[in-house]
């Protein structure tokens, strides 16, 4: 089999969807475009989701041409996949996929020295979480493509063989583990790092690193909207100028999905609620100052209504800002210095929790159950939602640590006074 590749396509209503082609023809695979579309796609996965079902297949078939097998003449032949074979596939689906270079006439070993000994170093392998997910979509369509092949033809392929094979390749998905609550804590950011990417960033700040005065309007809006807002990538680039209500002091995330007003080829999506969240009179003159000054100087950008804008010079000049384009300016200023390093969209959000549990702590007269419902408004999330756990787990273990210190203190006193 020729390669395969992936291809993006999006239909005049809008809708984005992706497909498993043949690299030189560009024709879709049949059986993997009918489980995208019948068993993915049709339960409302994301593009995303598709884009990672997509990829799992692509090692299927890469690991189907690597042991010269035919699975559709297999399944339709009554036969399914040998315990070898499951085992081979397993292993193969560890890989990290890439492209197939040229044949020349030699092979270049990468070597290291290890106690004076050369030895040829480990090819890395994708992440036990990646893996995980690739065989369960692989073990999913191979039962699908089983089943669909043995429709309307008589048959040796039975259901117990066909359960048999897709549990024992679940049963050899390798084991996850979740993160810890370490791991958590590091996603939020210290609140001198915001404070100065805040600063460094303003405009007209001589360590500001980009030179157009509109890119850096820009730039200090997302970081502010980030900050005050703790949004995520997707809300922050699905926003419309439509959205930010001056009159009423409120800006609206809203759900978006396979818009045709919407030009980026990978559009950023709202995974949370629609909410209308209100906004302070500076963050009023951020963004007005954006609209009226910046974005409204872009011809192409009065074509589209989507808030943050592109500025540099060329054909794509006004045009919303891309996933690509937004992940290239944090990694300017993580770039910055080294206490930049973890600056990245998530972090804001989680420190923005951080700063609502403080400050409704210091309130006093907030209960539990009150903030409970209010953070969950805020950031999108169902009141019974238990996301806000991962969330706040930082201040957790700050207050925890404070309690664990005054029980001790007690605990002291206590014996000192039984003491005298």
């Amino acid at each position: 089999m020729s390669s395969l590749e992936v291809r993006h396509i999006q239909f005049r209503q809008g809708e984005r969807h992706k497909l498993l082609v043949d690299a030189q023809t560009g024709i879709p695979l049949y059986y993997p475009s009918l489980f995208i579309t019948t068993q993915v796609r049709a339960g409302g996965a994301s593009v995303s989701t598709v884009q990672a079902s997509l990829t799992a297949l692509k090692v299927l078939y890469a690991w189907q041409t690597d042991q010269g097998i035919n699975l559709e003449v297999l399944f339709a032949s009554g036969k399914v996949l040998r315990l070898e074979e499951i085992t081979s596939l397993v292993g193969f689906s560890a890989r990290l996929l890439r492209e197939k270079r040229p044949q020349k006439d030699y092979k270049v070993v990468r070597m290291r020295l290890k106690a004076g000994r050369a030895v040829a170093c480990n090819i890395s392998n994708v992440a036990a979480q990646t893996q995980f997910s690739r065989l369960s979509t692989i073990s999913k369509y191979l039962g699908f493509l089983a089943e669909t092949l043995r429709v309307g033809r008589p048959s040796r392929l039975t259901d117990t063989p066909v359960s048999e094979m897709v549990e024992r390749i679940n049963a050899y998905r390798p084991k996850t583990t979740q993160p810890t609550a370490v791991d958590r804590d590091e996603k939020g950011l210290d609140l001198k790092v915001v404070d100065d990417v805040l600063e460094y960033l303003r405009p007209g700040h001589p360590q500001n690193p980009f030179a157009d005065q509109a890119v850096q309007q820009r730039n200090h809006l997302i970081v502010t909207l980030l900050r005050y807002l703790g949004i995520r990538r997707g809300e922050l680039l699905n926003l419309r100028v439509e959205d930010v209500d001056f009159s009423k002091s409120t800006i609206s995330i809203v759900r978006r999905a396979d818009s045709p007003l919407d030009s980026r080829r990978h559009q950023p999506l709202v995974k949370t609620k629609p909410r209308r969240i209100p906004i302070n009179d500076a963050l009023q003159k951020v963004l007005s100052d954006y609209i009226f000054r910046c974005r409204g100087c872009c011809r192409r950008a009065k074509k589209h209504p989507y808030l943050l804008v592109t500025h540099k010079a060329g054909p794509t000049q006004g045009s919303p800002i891309s996933n690509s384009s937004f992940g290239k300016l944090m990694a300017i200023v993580q770039g910055m210095t080294s206490e930049f390093s973890a600056v990245h969209a998530h972090a804001f959000r989680h420190t923005w929790n951080y700063d609502f549990s403080c400050i409704t702590d210091a309130a006093g007269n907030i209960t539990p159950e009150q903030e409970q419902k209010m953070r969950a408004y805020l950031m999108g999330w169902s009141e019974t939602s238990d996301t806000s756990v991962t969330y706040n787990k930082r201040h957790t273990k700050e207050k925890a640590t404070q309690a664990a210190l005054a029980f001790q203190r007690a605990l002291k006193l206590r014996k000192e006074s039984a003491g005298d």
